[in-house]
């Protein structure tokens, strides 16, 4: 199953529908990380002070040039709390030609 963001599940709709379906996806997503996830947490942490400082004033009448700040943020921020790896999966088995990992300290 392929995972579509909100990002681009929001083609083609208003610039401030797309903004804040985002907004409001990595607000849910910050609810739901691990305490450890610290950079995780400042990633989305800075998406949503970034977009916040554009989501003020008169909303139903955003300038050109705020209207493109929110376009940048939104690719900027497309990936931001995404993980390649699906979390409840088995971590996959080193491969023969895979180098060990070195040894961590906790």
């Amino acid at each position: 199953m392929t995972h579509i963001n909100s990002v681009d599940a929001t083609m083609g709709q208003p610039m401030i529908a797309r903004v804040q379906a985002r907004k409001a996806e990595l607000e849910a997503r910050r609810e739901t990380l691990r305490e450890d996830d610290l950079q995780t947490r400042s990633d989305i942490d800075l998406a949503l002070a970034t977009i916040g400082e554009l989501l003020t004033g008169d909303l139903g009448h955003i300038p050109q040039v705020v209207v493109a700040d929110m376009s940048r943020w939104l690719e900027r921020n497309k990936h931001v709390a995404e993980s390649a790896v699906d979390a409840d999966a088995e971590p996959l088995p080193p491969t023969a030609d895979a180098e060990p990992l070195p040894p961590t300290a906790d």
